[in-house]
C-alpha cells in the first residue's frame, strides 16, 4: 500500500470517524472509494478534494428537525469540553455527520436566529447586569442548557517571566497580547474587564491581533509571539502555560425549541449529564460540572 492510498482504518483516522461510519458512507456512495482484491481503498488526493467539497456544501445546509437524522450543525464558541461531548455523540450516531464551527458566541447566536444551525455554544457576558447569556435571549424560542462553568484568565509564558499578577499589571508592563475575534465571548469579557479597570484598548499592546480559539491564543504565547492572552485553564494546562485566574464563567448550549426533543439532541443532553462526561471534563482542569445538563431557561 502506497502513501497515496488509504485503507478503511486509515481513512477513518484521517477523518476522525469510526470505521462503521466509513462503510456507511461507502454504501451510500458518499465517499470516493475503490475496491481492489476485496479491500476498499481510498485515494488520498480524492479524499482531500471530497473534504473540501463537503465543507463548501455544509455552508449551505438548511437545519430542520428532520435533517437532524442525517447531520447536525453546531456553531458558536469553542471549548475542550464541547469537543469531547461532540466526539462522544459522533460515536453514538456514526451515521450522522456532525459539523462544528468556531465562529464565536455572537455569531453562533445569530446563526440560530437565522435558522443556520441546530445548536450553539455561547458565553456572552452582559456588562450591565453581570449575567451570562440570558440578557441576549429575550423573546427567542430557545432552550438554554448549562454545559460547564469554567475558569477564564490570563495565559502567560511558562514560568511567567514578566511576573504578571493580573490584567492591569500586564497592561502596565506592556505585555504583548494576543486577542480573540470580535463577537467572541472571550473578547466581550476582555472588553468588560478593561472597561471596569478604565483601560482603553489603545493601551493594550497587540489588542488588534486576533485568533479564533483559545488553543490558538495559547500556541501564539508558546511560540513567543505574544506574552499573554485570555483563555481557559484547561488549554493552559494542555500547553504547559502559566495561568492567572480572573473569573469563572458560565458556558451554555442554546437549542431551538423545535429541535429539543429530537433523538440526537436528547442523546447529547443525556451524555452531558452522564458520570463519564463529568469525570472526563474535570480531569482537564478548571471546570465545574455541577449544573451540566441543567435547563437554565426554556422559551
Amino acid at each position: 500500500m502506497t502513501k497515496d492510498l488509504l485503507d478503511t482504518k486509515e481513512v477513518a483516522n484521517y477523518l476522525n470517524i469510526n470505521e462503521k461510519q466509513v462503510y456507511h458512507l461507502i454504501k451510500k456512495g458518499r465517499i470516493p472509494a475503490t475496491r481492489i482484491t476485496g479491500k476498499w481503498l481510498f485515494p488520498k488526493r480524492l479524499i482531500d478534494e471530497w473534504i473540501e467539497t463537503k465543507a463548501k456544501e455544509n455552508l449551505t445546509l438548511t437545519p430542520s428537525p428532520a435533517s437532524l437524522s442525517d447531520h447536525m450543525i453546531v456553531l458558536g464558541s469553542n471549548d475542550l469540553s464541547l469537543d469531547y461531548l461532540l466526539t462522544r455523540l459522533r460515536q453514538r450516531f456514526p451515521e450522522s455527520i456532525i459539523v462544528s464551527g468556531n465562529v464565536g458566541s455572537m455569531a453562533g447566536l445569530q446563526a440560530l436566529k437565522e435558522g443556520r444551525a441546530h445548536l450553539s455554544a455561547i458565553h456572552l457576558l452582559d456588562s450591565r447586569t453581570g449575567q451570562y447569556n440570558l440578557p441576549y435571549l429575550k423573546g427567542e424560542k430557545l432552550v438554554l442548557v448549562n454545559l460547564v462553568y469554567r475558569d477564564q484568565g490570563l495565559m502567560v509564558s511558562p514560568g511567567n517571566p514578566l511576573k504578571i499578577r493580573g490584567l492591569l499589571d500586564a497592561v502596565r508592563k506592556k505585555a504583548r497580547f494576543i486577542n480573540r475575534q470580535g463577537g467572541s465571548g472571550t473578547r466581550l469579557l476582555l472588553d468588560s474587564l478593561l472597561q471596569d479597570s478604565k483601560i482603553g484598548p489603545a493601551k493594550v499592546v497587540g489588542y488588534q491581533k486576533e485568533v479564533a480559539t483559545h488553543l490558538e491564543v495559547g500556541i501564539e504565547i508558546l511560540r513567543g509571539k505574544a506574552d499573554a492572552g485570555l483563555g481557559v485553564l484547561s488549554v493552559a494546562r494542555y500547553l504547559g502555560l502559566d495561568f492567572i485566574p480572573l473569573t469563572k464563567e458560565r458556558f451554555d448550549l442554546l437549542i431551538p425549541e423545535e429541535y429539543f426533543f429530537a433523538p440526537q439532541i436528547q442523546s447529547l443532553l443525556a451524555l452531558l449529564g452522564s458520570k463519564d462526561f463529568r469525570e472526563r471534563v474535570q480531569e482537564l482542569g478548571g471546570y465545574d460540572t455541577t449544573d451540566s445538563g441543567t435547563i437554565i431557561q426554556r422559551g
